[in-house]
């Protein structure tokens, strides 16, 4: 069953709600991106990028504002991570990984949140271990039913993060999440 996942972060807090398979209309200047292979849905800027790669257990697909598959690399984006555990509690390792990105900078914000079977772990983080400088959003979320962890991540330098971050908090305020994947 597809849960909409909307996040209010100004308060920092998140509420998971049931959606039809159909998403909704997107925003001005956004389209939705179906991510078959995780049965997931992201709202995509209109002139990005996107990318998807399977390491091992790990699928991984960025949206970015510079083409990664010219340049290999990117500034401004958002990047997904979804992997299916096969043993430990999928919640212990969604705290993990938000305590390991606490550790590259200054936390700015960290909030908790959950619904049915999704537990959201968040924090925004401004990295400051290795130059260039910039802010990350990330969201840690826990599929108790299924045992997978989806590492959502939106980041910018911070030259650019405020003009970067009217597009990061509708891509990571409107996302779809098959709660039976």
């Amino acid at each position: 069953m597809l849960r909409r996942v909307a996040l209010v972060v100004a308060c920092g807090l998140a509420a998971f709600r049931l959606r039809a398979e159909d998403p909704p209309a997107p925003p001005e200047g956004f389209r939705w991106k179906q991510v078959a292979s995780v049965k997931a849905a992201f709202l995509m800027p209109e002139g990005w990028f996107f990318q998807e790669e399977r390491k091992g257990d790990i699928r991984a697909f960025f949206i970015s504002k510079e083409n990664i598959a010219k340049g290999g690399e990117f500034a401004t984006g958002l990047t997904v991570n979804v992997v299916k555990l096969k043993e430990g509690s999928v919640l212990e390792r969604a705290r993990t990984v938000i305590a390991q990105y606490a550790q590259l900078g200054e936390v700015q914000k960290l909030w908790e949140e959950e619904n049915g079977a999704l537990q959201l772990y968040g924090a925004r983080i401004h990295v400051t271990k290795d130059p260039p400088l910039f802010t990350e959003h990330l969201l840690a979320i826990g599929n108790t039913r299924t045992n997978t962890l989806y590492i959502v991540l939106f980041e910018s330098p911070d030259a650019s993060w405020d003009e970067a971050w009217k597009k990061g908090e509708v891509m990571l305020g409107n996302f779809l999440l098959d709660d039976e994947f």
